[in-house]
């Protein structure tokens, strides 16, 4: 009896849950393929709709389209600083996850900015620090480390593993957890951007989801 009780209770949890996750379609962003921007065992990383700790994303392209968008590559390989804007639209989001990863990697700060834009002046920057947040989409010689836990509550943000091969590569979950400030307005859009340069950190964005709920 508690296990036919407890089973519809559990469903319909786990189908609320993804009801508020909204993946949000960047293909139109993606100007890199993996094999172009992560060359190291690049047929194994994903696309298309994969979950990972239970939320769902949308890793564009294919195996032979743009996967991700690429800072080294917005930059055409040099120094400037780039940035994307990624229109959401969405109301009452609480929660951000995004797949990101970088090629290199610094523990310098001021390489790298999320920046959540929200009706009724919500706005909020973030700013992601190697081996801590975000590392080498590779596990080699520059940051390889990220505190893998949960954010602590309103206005944090933390980084836990998502795709792992079985070969060194890696996609990384980070977890927004928006000020609440964002409570019962539009998140409009979400801007990364990238000051880093070839060889010392350049981030890649694999995927982007909002949701309605906490972490």
């Amino acid at each position: 009896m508690k296990f036919f009780a407890f089973g519809p209770i559990f469903i319909l949890t786990l189908a609320t849950a993804v009801a508020q996750q909204h993946p949000i379609n960047i293909s139109s962003k993606a100007n890199a393929n993996w094999c172009t921007v992560a060359p190291i065992n690049c047929t194994t990383l994903p696309f298309g709709t994969k979950s990972y700790d239970g939320v769902t994303f949308d890793i564009p392209g294919t195996a032979t389209t743009h996967n991700a968008w690429s800072a080294y590559e917005a930059a055409s390989g040099g120094s400037s600083k780039v940035s994307i804007t990624i229109p959401v639209n969405i109301k009452d989001v609480k929660t951000v996850y995004t797949l990101m990863n970088t090629d290199w990697g610094s523990t310098a700060k001021g390489l790298l900015a999320i920046t959540f834009t929200g009706t009724g002046g919500a706005t909020w920057t973030y700013d992601p620090i190697g081996n801590v947040n975000i590392r080498d989409y590779n596990n080699g010689s520059y940051t390889d480390a990220i505190g893998c836990a949960l954010p602590t509550g309103p206005s944090t943000a933390a980084t836990v593993a998502g795709f792992k091969n079985t070969k060194g590569q890696r996609l990384d979950m980070q977890i927004y957890e928006l000020p609440a400030t964002f409570a019962s307005q539009t998140l409009v859009s979400i801007t990364i951007t990238d000051s880093g340069n070839t060889g010392v950190q350049r981030s890649i964005l694999a995927a982007l989801t909002v949701s309605t709920a906490a972490p």
